[in-house]
């Protein structure tokens, strides 16, 4: 992701760079003379046999509009009013190029360090910021809330709620849920920091699923093995601290 962002930026930087050489290209070698210039009213054809005569208006007859438009300077380049246009025009098309190129290199440089200063995420941590003794202290503090809670309510919510005990043990402890974690994963992934016993741990999790995600009714039965598989997970903690100096 990382590399598709710095070559995108490294691209459109190129792009803007290339766009104004072309530019100032295009505006160094055209000249204002050769903006907005036409080739002018086409002459009329006479007949070749007769001499050709020159027209020179009189100086009591204003000139036509066409003939105002054809008028040049003495070097062969536009009337100074054009020369004018076309010569703001240039500069102006330069400002705006230099201007978008400069936006395109602050925002690649801006980019560039704002990925420089990201701070690791959680998840690129190869270890756990907690052991696995404090995570079991902190889930055994807590079992005697945590079975209470499955008599509280109906057996559906009972268990939804007892299972999501364990996120308030994890979060209490210490333990760190990752972006891209569900609340299941989460649940598992620290009950298996602190080696529960699979096959209640499994049952219950079949449970909360259940209890969650299904639109059937969910009765007393239920209720109660959801109470067996947590009791045997406690059980399971306390006996691998026995012999574990308090």
């Amino acid at each position: 992701m990382r590399a598709r962002h710095t070559t995108s930026a490294v691209a459109a930087v190129l792009a803007a760079a290339l766009l104004v050489v072309v530019l100032v290209t295009w505006a160094a070698s055209i000249g204002p003379s050769d903006v907005l210039r036409g080739d002018g009213i086409a002459p009329r054809r006479t007949d070749p046999t007769q001499p050709a005569t020159t027209y020179t208006p009189s100086a009591t007859t204003p000139p036509t509009d066409g003939e105002r438009l054809q008028q040049r300077t003495p070097d062969g380049d536009a009337n100074p009013v054009v020369r004018a246009i076309a010569f703001f025009i240039e500069i102006a098309t330069l400002v705006l190029a230099l201007y978008l190129l400069w936006r395109l290199l602050r925002w690649a440089r801006e980019t560039y360090d704002a990925r420089d200063r990201r701070v690791p995420a959680p998840d690129d941590v190869d270890f756990e910021v907690i052991s696995a003794p404090q995570a079991t202290d902190e889930i055994l503090a807590d079992a005697e809330p945590q079975l209470a809670l499955l008599d509280v309510g109906t057996p559906r919510n009972a268990i939804v709620a007892g299972w999501h005990r364990f996120e308030v043990q994890a979060l209490a402890a210490g333990f760190g849920r990752r972006h891209w974690e569900t609340s299941s994963e989460f649940t598992l992934r620290f009950l298996d920091l602190v080696a529960a016993d699979e096959h209640a741990v499994s049952v219950f999790a079949e449970l909360y699923r259940e209890a969650r995600f299904s639109d059937h009714e969910i009765g007393e039965p239920a209720r109660a093995a959801a109470r067996e598989a947590l009791s045997a997970i406690h059980a399971g903690l306390g006996a691998g601290t026995s012999g574990r100096p308090r």
